[in-house]
């Protein structure tokens, strides 16, 4: 068999138009349509599936845990090396199913709009209630029912800054990275408006609210501050931010104990 040399792996003359193919895509990941799509282009003959397997013995194509779907090993990795992307499977899904009602969200959603410098250390993946995530995806997992739309960044679904603010007020046991909030909540307030945290966060109940206006309070941004306050009824229950044992610091303002935000 004749082949060529493309860097440090050896490719077949019969599969050398495919993988050229695939190169000029750049996507990370390949599904069994994609390979099809490129062999039509490059003229090969081969299946997908005969493609693929000898791709993958090759170098080219390395498995997923998702059916039908590979991560492609450019040329430029210099070996059978994916993208080190933590969303890899993500985005296989996405490409079998890209209605899939999920979003990255929480602490993941914070570093994927670049509020944060600690990445977190398990991705962080949000779906509507009543879908459930495989766990082939290797991610944290939360139900929630988000409000405003997602945006796009690298090709994935994230949550804007002001969902990943209500989320954290409303479900604070789901948050991650509360440590390090100097980091990565006044920035993530700073990016928003007053008026696209109130839509993510009308009738979500004066439990998140209180929260919510405290983390606003506590990262310096008076305005979203005093407009929850002037929403929230002066008689109230008391709220906790973090476990309820031990209490925190209690905040008279919000009738509120936080035992998750570092100390000012």
């Amino acid at each position: 068999m004749v082949s060529h040399q493309l860097t440090t792996r050896p490719i077949a003359t019969s599969l050398a138009d495919v993988v050229s193919g695939l190169e000029l895509r750049q996507s990370k990941v390949v599904t069994r349509e994609i390979l099809y799509a490129v062999a039509q282009e490059a003229g090969s003959k081969l299946p997908p599936g005969v493609l693929a397997e000898r791709l993958v013995r090759a170098g080219w194509l390395l498995p997923l845990r998702l059916r039908d779907a590979w991560e492609f090993a450019p040329g430029a990795h210099a070996g059978r090396y994916g993208w080190n992307d933590p969303w890899i499977e993500l985005r296989a899904l996405l490409l079998h199913q890209p209605n899939a009602p999920v979003a990255v969200a929480f602490e993941s959603a914070i570093w994927e709009l670049g509020h944060t410098t600690h990445q977190p250390t398990k991705p962080v993946l949000a779906h509507r209630p009543g879908w459930h995530a495989p766990r082939v995806l290797g991610v944290r997992s939360i139900s929630y029912d988000w409000r405003l739309p997602t945006v796009a960044i690298r090709g994935l679904p994230v949550w804007q800054p002001p969902t990943a603010l209500v989320a954290a007020a409303d479900r604070p046991a789901a948050q991650g990275d509360w440590g390090n909030a100097d980091d990565w909540l006044p920035e993530t307030f700073r990016s928003t408006t007053p008026d696209e945290v109130l839509k993510e966060a009308t009738s979500r109940g004066n439990a998140t609210m209180a929260r919510l206006g405290y983390m606003a309070e506590w990262s310096e941004q008076y305005d979203i501050a005093d407009l929850i306050d002037d929403l929230l009824p002066k008689d109230r229950n008391v709220v906790f931010l973090g476990p309820r044992k031990p209490k925190g610091l209690w905040v008279k303002r919000w009738r509120l104990y936080d035992a998750v935000l570092p100390r000012r």
